[in-house]
């Protein structure tokens, strides 16, 4: 999908998940193609306050996007790749 039409999907996910829901996990635009789907959630870990939706035009060859759901448990202490598909 389009950046567009990945910002839309990730404010309407967001506007219909708890509060609670918020705090447990990152909701993110990414980059279809793996390769650079993987270069930008590894570097959205190492510095998530760094990061704003625009920030994955950068990582994207295609401008073709998804939105990926990731615990934010991970951010802090797992080193398991846990990412839960919600959109293509």
């Amino acid at each position: 999908m389009t950046f567009s039409e990945a910002l839309r999907s990730k404010k309407k996910f967001i506007a219909n998940s708890s509060n609670f829901m918020q705090t447990l996990y990152h909701c993110l635009i990414i980059p279809t193609i793996e390769e650079e789907a993987t270069k930008y959630i590894t570097d959205f870990k190492n510095s998530p306050s760094s990061f704003i939706d625009e920030s994955c035009k950068l990582y994207s060859s295609d401008l073709d996007f998804k939105l990926w759901v990731i615990p934010i448990k991970d951010f802090k202490h797992s080193h398991e790749k846990i990412m839960v598909k919600i959109s293509e």
